[in-house]
């Protein structure tokens, strides 16, 4: 057994094959850096500065300044016709013109990013008091938003698993398997594990790719708070740390690269061909991708849907359960296609 394993490795990584992971890797590394922005509608600078003073504040401080603050931004903004027209008729002079001017533009330029804080603010009364916590997470939104569908795991799994099959048809040596009369069943168990085995390679090697560049690029600081205080997250999230909900997710897509890997098996032994088989996954993952409601329940048995992760929970069970369902299916089409008595076997050889 373990021989036909690394032969099947050797097949689909060997004469330099693997080198080809090693380039998915660094393209990934790159893409990774280059994509790893944080950018907002907002100052930053203003936003992390309200956050300083607010990460300092207790709770009954911070829930007391924000809409004090709210309503000194507001009364000087709202101002300015007044104040225009005050000075055009000469109630105000030119110095306490340019006074108030001075406090318009300073709140004005504050507004945008104090309109993201009362958003923030509003969110955490739907919190828990211990996860309402103010800190600077826009590197890890950033790095939220950019955990969806990795189309450089998917070119891996397509270069790498689909030839496991699909060259035992040019070659011709699916004609010994079928009439092998203990090696047949040996060689499809290597086969699958060399499948799962390299698929859950591909994924881990990615999706710590990611990890790595955002750690090189900004740094793990914050990691071990809540995830609900995060922008834009709100109370759908689990109460778990953002580090330990991103690893979950990761794992679950890891998963689901698995489901993937198996269902590339079975379209590449009944396809028999590389290229057709290529194009017949790519539409069977990334169709449903787009096609399929989010609310609906196929998405608990959609690759692509998988592979893509879910923003409102991190579930392990449900790609587990793909798996199994993939394994039956994959045994089942190898019973068909190499049937486990010997005689039939070599009839069919003997037909073709």
């Amino acid at each position: 057994m373990t021989s036909l394993i690394y032969f099947e490795c050797k097949k689909i990584f060997g004469n330099f094959k693997w080198l080809i992971l090693v380039g998915i890797i660094i393209v990934k590394a790159v893409i990774t850096y280059s994509s790893l922005n944080v950018s907002a509608d907002f100052s930053i600078e203003i936003y992390k500065d309200y956050i300083s003073q607010l990460s300092q504040m207790s709770q009954t401080e911070a829930e007391l300044y924000v809409p004090k603050e709210a309503q000194r931004i507001e009364s000087i903004v709202g101002a300015k016709v007044q104040m225009e027209n005050d000075y055009s008729s000469g109630a105000v002079t030119l110095d306490e013109y340019k006074a108030y001017m001075k406090k318009y533009y300073e709140a004005d330029s504050k507004s945008a990013a104090f309109a993201v804080i009362q958003t923030r603010y509003e969110q955490f009364f739907k919190l828990d008091r211990s996860e309402r916590v103010w800190y600077y997470d826009l590197e890890w939104r950033a790095f939220g938003n950019m955990l969806s569908l990795d189309f450089c795991l998917l070119f891996a799994l397509f270069i790498f698993c689909i030839p496991v099959y699909c060259r035992e048809y040019s070659s011709g040596v699916h004609t010994l398997n079928m009439v092998s009369k203990n090696g047949r069943v040996k060689l499809h168990i290597a086969k699958l594990l060399v499948i799962i085995m390299s698929s859950l390679l591909f994924a881990l090697l990615i999706y710590s790719v990611d990890f790595a560049v955002m750690g090189a690029k900004f740094g793990f600081e914050n990691y071990d708070r809540p995830l609900r205080a995060m922008i834009d997250h709100g109370s759908a999230y689990d109460s778990m740390s953002i580090l330990k909900f991103f690893v979950l997710q990761s794992l679950s897509k890891a998963l689901w690269a698995v489901c993937a890997a198996l269902s590339l098996s079975v379209i590449s032994v009944i396809a028999k061909n590389i290229v057709i088989s290529t194009v017949i996954s790519a539409a069977f993952i990334l169709i449903p991708v787009v096609t399929v409601p989010s609310g609906s329940k196929l998405n608990n048995y959609c690759i692509g849907v998988g592979l893509k992760g879910s923003k409102y929970h991190v579930n392990l069970l449900t790609p587990l359960a793909n798996i199994l369902i993939w394994l039956a299916i994959t045994i089942t089409v190898m019973l068909i296609l190499y049937p486990i008595h010997k005689k039939s076997a070599v009839q069919n050889v003997q037909k073709k």
